[in-house]
């Protein structure tokens, strides 16, 4: 509310404080991970939270004491987010990469780009256009990607979060590379996607 300011801690908590008073209003039960940045969704009815264990948490807008859903998936740690739709976000993680997660129902679209040497992404901002993102990470550079093509994405053909085959290995470094391969490269990636690297090939 207009009257209210959040904020997401290391200890592992959400916190809200009433500003008409300065003091402290609500807080989370402590998760097992920092909790590293919030976005808005659902036309203001939900809160996005990115932790370090790369879980994104839903909370009810000032019903902070503990989540209304959760949605693991991401290989390594949510550094920063910003919601792009009231439906769609985008993570900036420990990994370099920069990646495009739909919440209802929770698909991932794809990878939006990386940075250099997979170095972390530390802060994001979008345009008021909502068009273009700008990262920063280690490597002392920010980095504009075009991202209006997300509006017209046909979200029931994306692919369900961190889901690998029956078969695949239980190593969490293993099982990491393993979803980051084959992970989808959006148009905005510099990196093409396997399907689209054979392609050329004749049988």
């Amino acid at each position: 509310t207009e009257n209210s300011l959040l904020a997401a801690s290391g200890e592992g908590t959400i916190q809200s404080f009433d500003l008409r008073t300065k003091k402290p209003d609500i807080q989370s039960e402590m998760y097992e991970s920092e909790l590293n940045c919030l976005a808005s969704v659902r036309t203001g009815t939900k809160i996005a939270v990115g932790s370090g264990a790369g879980t994104i948490y839903l909370f009810n807008k000032d019903q902070y004491g503990l989540h209304s859903d959760q949605w693991p998936g991401h290989p390594d740690s949510i550094n920063t987010m910003i919601s792009i739709t009231d439906n769609v976000v985008i993570t900036g993680c420990e990994d370099g990469h920069i990646r495009a997660a739909h919440l209802y129902p929770h698909r991932f679209l794809g990878v939006v780009g990386h940075h250099d040497q997979e170095l972390p992404v530390e802060r994001m901002d979008v345009s008021s256009s909502g068009e273009v993102v700008a990262s920063i990470s280690h490597d002392n550079r920010v980095k504009f990607w075009n991202v209006s093509y997300l509006e017209e994405m046909d979200y029931n053909k994306t692919k369900k979060p961190g889901v690998l085959p029956k078969n695949a290995v239980k190593s969490k470094a293993k099982r990491q590379t393993q979803m980051k391969e084959n992970e989808h490269q959006l148009p905005s990636s510099s990196r093409s996607n396997r399907t689209e690297f054979f392609s050329g090939f004749k049988e």
